[in-house]
């Protein structure tokens, strides 16, 4: 039986706070969302809105992108997780995609993909965790919160050992499961907002937990015991509004903060941070996108992002680095959405997908 338990940040925040709903496909007056590929390393770009369905093709260019997954050991799969439209899985670098049934018009809090097992994967709509274990065909229910005013908004699989599960909700409780999701229980309750939890690929036992104005958090023992890995982070005038928190994947103990100040890099776990100089200026623009190169750390992307009255009359702008942040170029976006999130592939350095949506 499955255990029961009493259950980014500008633009992210939004998005996190505003709940799930029945959303339709619809037209936008301001342009297509879903998600764009470049293969040029953001030269330029091509929605690749293509829905196989059983009544045939169908566009997801109305699709409001939350966040883009990738899969540790298919680099050609692809989870898109969105606003109250479910879920949708690509394995051809977005070509094609389908709809994940069982999570239809549901709000897609979190995603994590299983690294030994690309067919075992956990997704939360915030109040429940579901999983699959042969590739969307069939999800269980796994655990239920009964706390209305909480929510999952992140789940982390550990690197080493798949049976044990990570879950971080909103209110700030990190749950684990040591036995693939039958049962759970709190192993720290923060006592403020969590906006996100990673599990270090490097370190079996290190996690990572960013919290909304509080700074990031890190644990070496596996979420018993947390130091704070936000030392500097006071030097930068609002760097604790957060959007993003990245680990570099390609770099042992570099970690990525992006918030309202701009972009922050530690190349020590936390230890200590510097600042990334931006073409933008501290504070002028909303970073809700940001990407590196897993074969060359030192090229760098983000999108800068201005919203006007009541989120329309959106100007976004990609900004590009191939020296660490010492220069940069921009480049136009093929959108005026909002650009939410931005991946690479590992594959191909030059392959870059990133996503759009809309705030109603």
């Amino acid at each position: 039986m499955h255990k029961k338990i009493q259950l980014l940040l500008g633009l992210l925040s939004a998005l996190v706070l505003t709940g799930a709903g029945c959303i339709q496909f619809v037209n936008t007056a301001q342009g297509p969302m879903g998600v764009f590929r470049s293969a040029d390393a953001g030269e330029t770009w091509v929605a690749k809105s293509t829905l196989l369905t059983a009544q045939g093709v169908r566009s997801l260019s109305g699709a409001k992108v939350y966040k883009i997954y990738t899969d540790p050991s298919d680099p050609k799969a692809l989870y898109m997780g969105t606003r109250g439209q479910g879920l949708f899985y690509s394995y051809d670098n977005g070509d094609t995609w389908n709809a994940t049934a069982a999570l239809a018009n549901k709000y897609i809090y979190a995603l994590a993909v299983d690294p030994r097992d690309k067919c075992t994967i956990y997704v939360s709509d915030g109040q429940h965790i579901f999983k699959t274990t042969d590739c969307q065909r069939n999800f269980d229910l796994l655990f239920s919160e009964e706390r209305t005013t909480q929510r999952f908004v992140a789940l982390a699989v550990d690197t080493t050992d798949s049976k044990i599960i990570y879950g971080a909700q909103l209110g700030g409780d990190v749950f684990r499961s040591r036995d693939g999701g039958q049962s759970w229980r709190i192993i720290k309750r923060f006592g403020f907002e969590l906006r996100h939890l990673v599990a270090d690929p490097f370190n079996p036992n290190r996690l990572y937990a960013a919290a909304y104005n509080q700074g990031l958090y890190r644990s070496d023992d596996g979420g018993e015991n947390w130091v704070n890995a936000g030392n500097g982070f006071e030097k930068f005038n609002d760097s604790l509004s957060f959007n993003r928190f990245v680990l570099n994947t390609a770099q042992k103990d570099s970690l990525f903060w992006i918030s309202k100040y701009g972009i922050l890099r530690s190349d020590n776990a936390g230890a200590s941070w510097s600042e990334i100089k931006l073409l933008t200026p501290p504070g002028s623009v909303n970073i809700y996108g940001f990407a590196f190169n897993p074969r060359n750390p030192n090229e760098l992307y983000y999108t800068g992002t201005i919203l006007g009255d009541n989120n329309k009359n959106v100007r976004s702008t990609l900004y590009k680095s191939v020296d660490g942040g010492v220069n940069w170029v921009t480049r136009k976006l093929p959108t005026n959405t909002i650009p939410v999130d931005l991946v690479t592939s590992r594959e191909n350095s030059k392959l870059l997908f990133l996503g759009f949506t809309v705030l109603d």
